[in-house]
């Protein structure tokens, strides 16, 4: 047995130096001739000798298959003789792992680094050096599938780990490599450019012979940024040094000449092109077979190819051929054939397969007008969205999973687009129903996941201690993630304290996985409910509205708007084509009219501008619907852009455009109460975990003073370039609210963001009439800026991320706070606003602002918007009744929409308080004696009267 492993220890020394860094389209791969010094000897009596030496004659010659199949003999003889050795079981997984890789293998390669990791921490330290290796594949496999967020993670825990162990330094340069690929894969080319070249010049400086890899990702690089020369050069160079040191026949060779294609049909060279993609073709399909990630790659290329060329038939067979490719037990050759969603198995190459085959043919359909096409289209498409969801699940950071949504919001509208076609031309309502489900499943999808967790957790036996644990866990992890953004903002950052806080948030971050890994294992219940990624029903939907509610929802192809109205008994959609930038222009003159306080010379221009903008939304927007929705509350869904427009400003008349007045113009809030929700499936697919209405009126509510805060202390809280002016009327404001709702204010220098965190989760209402700091770059690190003075325990800068991780029990949020429902816009989620944290924390109705109000006027309204509520409203009628007011009272200036229209009501808009039966009782004896109290008045004016004209 010691002579076993004494042999096997020694076969696994040398063969650890053939670990191949992921696969070789993405990442650095060693060259076995280049390793071995010398031959490996033969034992006739070691079977574990005889099949390494057979494994390691495989990987030389790149038959990863053959060497997969000594390898999984090898694990049993490991596991028959009880190896003990924990220095040769790391060696081989990590070496089993690394084949995998290469085999396209991942979820089995990510098993045994898994396992490499474990033995490492356990019986080797935390910070060794053999956890460099493990790290860097770890990060290749998210690389691969797409999860750069993930990949990022594990390079710079693997560079960490070099940091502190100059043994392990020969990784550098391979790791540098792929943290341009992450930023290549982000569009951040030249942030990606500067990384590769930095690996470049580490990989000379050390002396590395084949540089072709490395060449060719620069060249990449090159080709994004536009450069064709130096792209050309490049690519030729990665080419000429790849076969030059392996040989004609190598597969880095065929992933050096699918790059090359692919820069050649990018700048509409078809003919060399599809020269050099045959020569890949050729080489995979000799060294990988047919059934491997990269064939199947270079086949999807193909296709792409003559798609450009409009020869779809020729593209449809070559996506098919991929779509055979890239699953391993699917062999369907027909194009109506696709692999079950199990056969797909999550894979973003297979996604991307079957998105082109779809939208083949879609335009087959267009082309030839069979119908088959474009019913095989839609069901190509359902398996794409399926295969989403399946990605999501697999993507357990928020940032990951938000990219995905951006990513893939073309794949929904086009699906969307082929549903409403079929409607068209069979008149199905099956399809008008598939067209609906689309358009929410691509709504705020990441959201929805989120909200489907935190009722997974309540529903889902998880016990309340160990929900704290994850929400404490949750915290830690956004606070790491805020000291090294803020820390990278610096002039001069600390780089040292980055990579230990990067070291510490890896960590954080792997425990977090394996909680969450651990509830959906130990709790069944909990993953059923997580991961329930079905949309709403129609007949679920219209049940849940009340008669006199209508909401429509809204989807956008590149021409055409979709829209889908929905009522008690109502199911409608309509199509309305759109000129070029005609929707993205309406929108644009309607914010830039909306948001100016500039009411000077060109306010005419403003206002002309508005009124044909606004009429023209209308137009799209509503006059569809005009009948339907007469005398009810609109519940509007909006898409894209559109959420940056109130919906109630919108005009039914245009206005005259000879005299400007803003206050007798027909806008929709004087027809209709309006609110909005982020999906219906959000808003009323568990409508029994609702809130339910209450007759205790208890409201916190906060309005610091910013008279003593300095342009220094924002400083010094990283917040630069912002300057806070006083806001005289959120005083008031909250003074007034406070006179009709009883409840806790904090004022001035009373307001702190600590206090808001010990008194939030107790109250019914939340009211925060306070500026805001929005961070686009970033908008999990938008604030609400409480009290700067008096805190000594945070410093009074409420982050979106702190919103998320509150476990608050409000119905209720008010944000009178400066663009509190602004943010940056994300494909396929909406506006990233810091509003969204609020419903992250659980709660179900916001009123937020799109624009910074003006002080006075928003306080009034405001307070307006108070006593309808406590009058027993609902949200949307009391918001439209303020509204009105407001624009019966205001002047000529101040009827500007400017003024009144930046409070928007999102989520359920139900009654607020209703009164108890006691108060009923009450109301109703009062009643009777006031009734009682005047007729006996009147009855005792009668009887005089009568004796009076009885005495004359």
């Amino acid at each position: 047995m010691k002579k076993k492993q004494e042999i096997f220890r020694f076969l696994l020394i040398t063969l650890f130096f053939l670990i191949l860094c992921g696969s070789n389209y993405y990442t650095e791969a060693s060259n076995p001739s280049q390793v071995y010094q010398s031959e490996i000897s033969t034992s006739a009596d070691s079977s574990l000798l005889i099949l390494f030496n057979k494994a390691v004659n495989e990987l030389r010659s790149r038959n990863n298959k053959g060497a997969e199949g000594y390898f999984k003999e090898a694990e049993r003889s490991i596991n028959e003789s009880e190896l003990s050795d924990f220095e040769l079981l790391y060696r081989f997984k990590v070496n089993y792992g690394a084949t995998l890789i290469r085999l396209g293998k991942f979820k089995d390669a990510l098993f045994y680094f898994n396992s490499a990791e474990a033995i490492c921490k356990k019986h080797f330290g935390e910070s060794t050096g053999k956890l460099a290796p493990v790290y860097l594949n770890m990060g290749n496999i998210y690389l691969y599938t797409k999860d750069n967020l993930k990949a990022q993670k594990f390079y710079e825990a693997a560079l960490f780990i070099i940091e502190n162990n100059s043994s392990a330094s020969r990784w550098r340069d391979r790791i540098i490599n792929n943290l341009g690929l992450v930023s290549k894969n982000n569009r951040d080319y030249t942030n990606a450019l500067k990384y590769l070249l930095e690996g470049h010049k580490i990989k000379k400086e050390r002396n590395v012979k084949d540089l072709s890899l490395n060449l060719c990702n620069i060249g990449n690089c090159y080709d994004k940024l536009g450069y064709d020369k130096e792209a050309d050069r490049y690519f030729k160079l990665s080419i000429d040094e790849s076969i030059k040191f392996n040989g004609e026949g190598n597969s880095d060779l065929a992933s050096f000449y699918l790059n090359y294609a692919v820069f050649h049909s990018s700048r509409g060279n078809n003919v060399l092109s599809k020269a050099y993609l045959n020569k890949s073709y050729d080489i995979y399909l000799a060294k990988f077979g047919l059934k491997h990630p990269d064939t199947a790659h270079c086949l999807k290329n193909l296709g792409t190819v003559y798609f450009k060329e409009e020869n779809y038939q020729k593209a449809l067979e070559f996506y098919q051929k991929a779509l055979v490719s890239s699953t391993y037990d699917f062999h369907g050759g027909g194009f109506d054939e696709n692999p079950n969603i199990e056969q797909v198995d999550g894979q973003l190459t297979t996604l991307e397969i079957l998105s082109d085959k779809a939208s083949t043919l879609f335009k087959l359909h267009k082309t030839t007008n069979q119908i088959k096409y474009l019913k095989s289209s839609l069901k190509t498409y359902d398996l794409c969205v399926n295969v989403i969801d399946q990605i999501r699940i697999a993507y357990q950071d928020e940032e990951s999973k938000l990219t995905l949504s951006a990513n893939e919001n073309e794949t929904f509208s086009l699906a969307i687009e082929v549903a409403a076609t079929l409607f068209d031309l069979t008149g199905n309502p099956i399809y008008k129903e598939i067209a609906f489900k689309y358009s929410e499943r691509v709504k705020a999808a990441s959201l929805r996941n989120y909200l489907n967790d935190v009722d997974a957790k309540t529903f889902g036996g998880i016990p309340l201690d160990l929900q704290n644990l994850e929400r404490q866990l949750k915290q830690d992890i956004a606070d790491y993630r805020e000291k090294i953004y803020q820390e990278r903002k610096e002039l001069q950052p600390q780089q040292d304290s980055i990579s230990n806080w990067r070291h510490t948030l890896f960590d954080l971050n792997g425990e977090y996985d394996q909680m969450v890994k651990r509830f959906e294992t130990e709790h069944p219940d909990y993953y059923a409910l997580k991961y329930d990624n079905s949309s709403i029903s129609i007949e679920e939907l219209q049940k849940e509205l009340k008669e006199d509610e209508v909401l429509i929802e809204y989807a956008l192809s590149d021409s055409t708007l979709y829209s889908f109205a929905l009522g008690n008994g109502l199911f409608e959609m309509k199509k309305m084509k759109l000129r070029k930038g005609e929707l993205e222009s309406s929108i644009t003159n309607i914010r830039t009219s909306l948001k100016t306080n500039d009411f000077s010379d060109n306010s005419m221009k403003y206002y002309l501008d508005y009124i044909s903008a606004a009429h023209r939304l209308y137009q799209l927007m509503i006059e569809p619907y005009e009948e339907v929705i007469e005398n009810k509350h609109l519940i509007i869904i909006p898409e894209g852009k559109l959420a940056y427009v109130p919906f109630g400003v919108l005009l039914k008349e245009k206005g005259n455009p000879e005299t400007m007045s803003y206050r007798n113009l027909d806008y929709l809030i004087r027809h209709n109460p309006i609110s909005y929700q982020n999906s219906a499936t959000i808003a009323y697919k568990h409508p029994e975990k609702g809130f339910s209405t209450s007759s205790s009126k208890k409201l916190l509510a906060f309005a610091p003073s910013y008279d003593n805060v300095s342009d220094t202390i924002l400083v010094t809280r990283q917040v630069q370039n912002k300057k806070l002016y006083p806001l005289p009327g959120a005083k008031i404001e909250v003074e007034n609210i406070s006179k009709i709702f009883k409840g806790e204010t904090y004022l001035d220098e009373f307001a702190s963001e600590t206090k808001f965190k010990e008194r939030a989760e107790g109250f019914d209402i939340l009211h925060l009439a306070m500026h805001t700091i929005l961070d686009d770059e970033n908008p999990m690190y938008s604030k609400l800026v409480f009290s700067q003075m008096g805190d000594s325990l945070n410093d009074g800068l409420l982050n979106t991320y702190e919103i998320y991780n509150m476990n608050l029990k409000a119905r209720m949020v008010v944000l009178s706070a400066c663009n509190s429902g602004d943010g940056k816009f994300l494909k396929g989620e909406g506006v990233m606003s810091l509003a969204r944290g609020f419903f992250y924390s659980g709660c179900p109705s916001l009123i937020m602002t799109l624009w910074t109000v003006e002080d006075l006027s928003g306080s009034k309204l405001m307070s307006s918007f108070y006593k309808y509520l406590s009058q027993s409203f609902p949200k949307d009628v009391a918001l439209q009744q303020a509204k009105l007011d407001y624009l019966e009272s205001a002047d000529a200036l101040k009827s500007h929409p400017y003024f009144w229209s930046g409070y928007v009501a999102i989520g359920e808009t139900q009654t607020l308080f209703r009164f108890s039966m006691i108060h009923k009782i009450l109301m109703f004896l009062g009643g009777v004696l006031l009734f009682g109290a005047l007729y006996f008045i009147w009855q005792g004016a009668v009887s005089r009267k009568i004796k009076k004209e009885t005495l004359n």
